[in-house]
């Protein structure tokens, strides 16, 4: 009875002037956020543990800016080291790296027919990339060899451990060039993280593996494979699911091995004194390879931003070789052409393709992108405008200014572009679309949309 007495009711009664809630009044209102935000929180997790380049993708933009401005604060003597090597190092383990990595967190789980990601898994990788970015920005290149050697040897065994172990599919047969991309790398950046001042025929091989091997070789391995939907094509390198190996998979990764031999062999040839004819042979492998293997040089079903942009990009690998091969003078120059025009606007196009279609927008696939065409000017304008500093000293300094200048604004477009789109999937809400995928209309052969399997 005593207790009845000091209820809620009875204490309102008392002092009618006061307003008494309790902390269950509240509920209403903290339950119900919580609830949606946690919902929200947890669905995002989930989305990224499956697919892992929604948040390895912006990252790696983001370290690319700050990598190319590293030249600006250099010259302004706002940094405290030559950013040389810490250049090199962010833009090809940082940002490249974390987009090989997203890609084939993605990619390789599924065609694995396999699980995706682990939490843990992912925590590791990402705070490996972030210790990698770190030293480097700092200018500790050994200290983030380190990182990023861990970081890919994490990789490389997440990718065996589930090809290996309860594959309910084979992997296309490309992806043994990934493998030795990825295998090359660790052996590189290993090397280079034991040999602090690194001297003789050791550094010129760990460099080539590192700089051009560990991102050419994967692209070379799953560019038949993803670039055919590029212009609306079947590759060949795409099977049904299978636990097996399928009928013609071996032939196809025969050939596959042989391309991969043979940069390695122009690798050989540039480090036993002959570097033109190894770049020549190695861009004689990427034309033919590609040609080949893929429709880069084929009449495309679907006219688009994305196709246009993977043929300039073959376009600035070929041409960054020969040129780097014909004026050994400004060999590094020309070689930006193969890095920023070349890898780097493959990287991009290829991740705005995955980024876009994993949304759900494939309408936007097969169209005019405003926005990805002023990327793929900018990041033209950008090697050139590098390219062209090694064969006029008297604006060398200006230069690398205006092309680092350039190539972040480029990235930073492609950063806000998409950002919208790096935490939608196929079943976000989506607005009214004449895409045939969502309406159902049959879709013609001149006009052929096929979704991202990245």
């Amino acid at each position: 009875m005593m207790l009845d007495q000091f209820s809620d009711q009875n204490l309102l009664q008392l002092f009618p002037h006061k307003t008494l809630r309790t902390n269950h009044d509240y509920s209403f209102l903290i339950w119900p956020f919580r609830s949606k935000t946690l919902h929200s929180m947890s669905r995002l997790w989930k989305m990224v543990l499956a697919e892992p380049y929604r948040i390895f993708f912006p990252l790696g933009v983001i370290s690319g800016i700050w990598g190319v401005m590293l030249w600006p604060l250099w010259y302004a003597q706002w940094l405290p080291f030559y950013p040389n090597e810490a250049h090199t190092r962010i833009m090809i383990e940082c940002f490249m790296g974390a987009f090989v990595i997203g890609f084939i967190g993605t990619a390789f789980p599924r065609l694995a027919g396999n699980r995706p990601w682990f939490g843990l898994e992912l925590c590791v990788m990402m705070l490996l990339w972030f210790l990698c970015t770190a030293n480097h920005a700092m200018g500790r290149v050994s200290e983030g060899d380190v990182a990023f050697c861990a970081m890919l040897s994490v990789l490389f065994l997440g990718m065996i451990g589930r090809w290996i172990f309860g594959n309910r599919d084979t992997p296309p047969p490309g992806f043994v060039l990934a493998l030795a991309g990825i295998i090359g790398a660790v052996g590189s950046a290993a090397f280079f993280a034991q040999n602090k001042i690194p001297t003789g025929i050791h550094v010129q091989c760990a460099k080539l593996f590192l700089f051009q091997g560990f991102l050419l070789l994967p692209l070379m391995g799953i560019g038949p494979y993803v670039l055919p939907r590029f212009f609306g094509m079947s590759s060949s390198h795409s099977f049904d699911d299978s636990p097996s190996l399928p009928l013609g998979w071996w032939l196809l990764t025969a050939k596959a091995t042989t391309a991969g031999l043979l940069v390695i062999a122009s690798f050989a040839l540039e480090l036993t004194g002959s570097p033109m004819a190894g770049q020549l042979l190695r861009a004689a492998v990427i034309l033919a390879w590609f040609t080949l293997e893929t429709p880069m040089l084929r009449r495309a079903k679907l006219r688009a931003t994305p196709t246009n942009a993977v043929r300039w990009a073959l376009l600035a690998l070929v041409a960054g070789l020969v040129c780097a091969a014909f004026t050994p003078g400004g060999r590094v120059g020309s070689l930006h052409l193969f890095f920023v025009a070349g890898l780097g606007l493959f990287t991009l196009a290829v991740g705005a393709r995955v980024v876009i279609g994993h949304a759900g927008h494939h309408d936007l696939l097969a169209g005019k992108i405003v926005w990805l065409r002023w990327i793929v000017g900018l990041v033209l304008l950008a090697a050139t405008t590098r390219m062209t500093s090694d064969f006029l000293p008297a604006v060398k300094v200006s230069h690398h200014i205006y092309a680092a200048w350039t190539w972040a604004v480029a990235a930073l477009v492609w950063l806000l572009a998409l950002a919208k789109y790096l935490t939608r999937d196929e079943d976000s809400p989506k607005p009214k679309s004449r895409c045939p995928r969502r309406t159902g209309k049959p879709v013609s052969n001149d006009t052929e949309i096929k979704p991202a399997d990245a």
